[in-house]
C-alpha cells in the first residue's frame, strides 16, 4: 500500500498518529536522500525534495499534472525546460492560486543566472463576484509575498503586482517579454483581453503559453462559463502547439 492509508487509519484508531507521522517523515527523508526507493525519484534533474517543495508550498495541482508525493512538476517541467533553453530576460505570469508556475519560472531564471518574473494577481477571493476570482482564495492579499517566495530563495527573481492585468498594462505599458504565461480570467472575454493587452509586448520569436485550453463547462457548477478553449480554437497561428491533457485543463503554446 504505497500511500500507507491502512497504516494511517490504524494509527488513528490506536491513538498513535504522532508516531506514524514521525516514522513517515523518516521514510520520506530517506527517499529524498536517495537511500531507498530510488524509483520514486522520477529524475535526477530536479531532486524529489525540490519538486515536492514546489508542488506543496506553491499549490501545484492535478490541472498542472503535478504530484506532491512524487515531487513531479507536471506542466511545470515544460515551463522550466522552455525558460532554461530560450533564456528570457523577462517573464510575465498572469494569475496563480498559490504561485506554482511563477515559482517554477523564477527557479528557471535563477538557474539560468538570467531573467526576471513579473507576476500579476489581484488576489481576488470568494468575496468578489464569481466571474472575477476564478477559484482564488484572497491568498495574495493576505500573504507576505516575499517570504512566501523565499523558499528556494526565489524572492530575488520575482516581483508580485497586486492588480489586474489591465491595471498592470496601464502602469507598465512599455515592458517587453520573451515569455508570457496566461492563467487568470478564464472567461472568453477575459483571456481575449489578456491576449490583446500583452501580445504587443511579446518580442518576436517569444512564447505565450495558456493554461486550461481544453476545459469546457461552468466554473464550480456556477454561472461563469469557461472560454479559454473557444479563444484558443479561434487563434490562427501556424506555430500553435496544444497539449490536450489532462482532460480538465490542457496547455497551449503560441510563438510570435
Amino acid at each position: 500500500m504505497k500511500d500507507f492509508t491502512f497504516f494511517k487509519k490504524q494509527a488513528e484508531k490506536f491513538h498513535l498518529l504522532r508516531l506514524y507521522n514521525f516514522l513517515k517523515n523518516i521514510r520520506e527523508t530517506l527517499i529524498d536522500w536517495r537511500l531507498t526507493e530510488k524509483k520514486r525519484q522520477e529524475s535526477i534533474l530536479l531532486s524529489r525534495r525540490v519538486g515536492r517543495l514546489l508542488v506543496s508550498h506553491f499549490t501545484g495541482d492535478k490541472s498542472q499534472l503535478a504530484d506532491d508525493r512524487k515531487g513531479f512538476l507536471g506542466f511545470g517541467l515544460i515551463h522550466y525546460a522552455l525558460i532554461r533553453n530560450i533564456k528570457p530576460k523577462r517573464v510575465l505570469c498572469i494569475g496563480s492560486k498559490g504561485g506554482f508556475i511563477p515559482a517554477v519560472c523564477a527557479l528557471a531564471c535563477k538557474d539560468n543566472h538570467l531573467g526576471y518574473v513579473d507576476f500579476i494577481d489581484p488576489g481576488y477571493g470568494p468575496e468578489q463576484p464569481e466571474d472575477k476570482y476564478w477559484g482564488g482564495t484572497g491568498f495574495w492579499r493576505e500573504k507576505d509575498v516575499a517570504k512566501h517566495f523565499s523558499k528556494l530563495n526565489l524572492q530575488d527573481w520575482l516581483t508580485h503586482y497586486l492588480m489586474t492585468s489591465a491595471e498592470f498594462k496601464k502602469n507598465y505599458p512599455q515592458c517587453l517579454y520573451d515569455y508570457i504565461y496566461v492563467d487568470g480570467d478564464h472567461s472568453y472575454e477575459g483571456v481575449k483581453l489578456d491576449y490583446n493587452l500583452f501580445w504587443p509586448n511579446l518580442i518576436e520569436g517569444g512564447l505565450m503559453v495558456f493554461h486550461d485550453v481544453i476545459v469546457k463547462g461552468f466554473f464550480e457548477q456556477g454561472k461563469c462559463k469557461y472560454g479559454v478553449y473557444k479563444f484558443w480554437e479561434e487563434l490562427n497561428n501556424r506555430h500553435k502547439i496544444t497539449f490536450p491533457f489532462p482532460k480538465n485543463s490542457g496547455l497551449g503554446i503560441l510563438q510570435k
